[in-house]
């Protein structure tokens, strides 16, 4: 059987974004005759920042020419009263009396045309109907999910299916500002499948919309395998955080905790990977609060080298203060060299960070001498308690986040 993918992404190969995808894409490429990738939200003159197999076919689409085609892909759906009949019962209601919430289901449906019209555009010179069978696989449960869905309806091919993941902000309605997701009943009715990264996203679309249980399966991302980290010695308590900086995790949060240890009698020393723009202002809270330890904000970094900073410096622990997330990629690579961690327990992360055997779990509210206080409780453990935790990451990322075994299982369970 011969058969084509068609991934749809935001930017990835291009520019910056979505790199846990990379790990992804080979796997995908061997599972599949043909791929191609349809970047739905590049720069104009995107720079192809990634390398993809030599199977694969690179499609972009420029964010500003979406941004131009919303206001008659907008005109489209009127009258608004069931949006050509992509809004049910539930979705009216879901969007009854609020103004921002219909705005919202607008402009989703809107970009979601526009992303459909822009692909299916491409695609013509594709000539997918050679294949046998075709799957289109949105990265992103949102807009780009109903493209795919649209885009399966028009192809031609003889066995054709509409997969995709789900992950955060297009997973969890009670994280966006509006507390509303658009088209979710319409999305697990039209897609062949749905898989959230954590089963905790499972959980909840389940029970959610239990008429779509069985088209919502648990598909975990991974990392690959560099080995373990060197282990600590010494009196030197290091520890690593990695993530933008950005409301949502609250890196503050950390420096504010540490800043609680002076007169612990710890010697910490804390490394953040990570760019945004909170960058300069945690700077300058360290340069006044956490002069008495070893700081570095080192800034945004590719991932090979970050990879490359795991296997050749030891590291105690690895905090993560978000007050949401899926299942956290950062956390899974720290679990892979034997790192582990101090996290908030919000979205899917208790499934990797398992309280007590892999690192330890803080409300999603939390003070910082919370944290402060765990950092401490962490310190004062035996040398064989820190040994057995290490296993233990270790042991659960090669049970559930290796990332070959779930990217060539995933591979083929979305085969049309």
């Amino acid at each position: 059987m011969k058969t084509c993918l068609v991934l749809l992404t935001k930017t990835y190969p291009f520019d910056k974004g979505e790199e846990f995808i990379e790990d992804e894409v080979p796997l995908l490429a061997k599972a599949f005759d043909r791929l191609v990738i349809a970047a739905t939200s590049t720069s104009d003159a995107p720079e192809q920042t990634r390398s993809v197999p030599a199977n694969a076919t690179i499609l972009h689409i420029p964010a500003s020419r979406i941004k131009r085609a919303l206001p008659g892909a907008a005109l489209s759906y009127l009258p608004f009263t069931n949006c050509r009949g992509y809004a049910g019962p539930e979705e009216r209601a879901a969007v009854k009396g609020s103004l921002k919430r219909r705005g919202f289901l607008t402009y989703f449906l809107a970009k979601s045309e526009a992303v459909y019209r822009a692909v299916a555009e491409k695609l013509a010179d594709c000539n997918l109907e050679q294949y046998d069978g075709v799957t289109f696989y949105s990265y992103w449960f949102y807009d780009i999910a109903l493209a795919a869905v649209r885009l399966r309806d028009h192809c031609g091919a003889k066995a054709k299916r509409a997969v995709s993941r789900a992950h955060r902000y297009d997973l969890y309605a009670d994280r966006n500002a509006t507390g509303y997701l658009p088209l979710r009943p319409y999305l697990l009715e039209h897609l062949d499948r749905v898989y959230p990264c954590s089963a905790n996203g499972s959980n909840l679309l389940k029970k959610s919309y239990p008429a779509y249980q069985t088209k919502v399966e648990t598909a975990y991302l991974g990392t690959r395998d560099f080995g373990l980290s060197p282990e600590p010695q010494g009196d030197e308590l290091h520890i690593v955080s990695c993530c933008h900086i950005s409301p949502v995790k609250r890196v503050e949060l950390l420096a504010q905790a540490l800043s609680l240890l002076e007169d612990s009698g710890l010697k910490l020393h804390w490394t953040h990977f990570g760019g945004g723009d909170g960058l300069d202002a945690l700077k300058a809270y360290a340069k006044e609060h956490l002069s008495f330890m070893d700081c570095q904000l080192a800034g945004p970094i590719q991932n090979e080298a970050l990879m490359r900073y795991y296997q050749q410096h030891p590291a105690d622990l690895f905090v993560n203060t978000s007050s949401s997330e899926g299942l956290p990629v950062s956390i899974m690579e720290a679990c892979s060299f034997g790192i582990p961690a101090i996290a908030t327990d919000v979205g899917g992360t208790s499934e990797i960070v398992q309280d007590g055997k892999t690192g330890f779990l803080l409300p999603m509210e939390f003070a910082p001498n919370v944290l402060a206080e765990q950092i401490v409780a962490f310190s004062r453990l035996p040398q064989e308690q820190r040994q057995a935790l290490r296993a233990d990451c270790r042991k659960v990322w090669e049970e559930q986040f290796f990332g070959e075994r779930n990217f060539t299982r995933f591979a083929e369970a979305i085969r049309p």
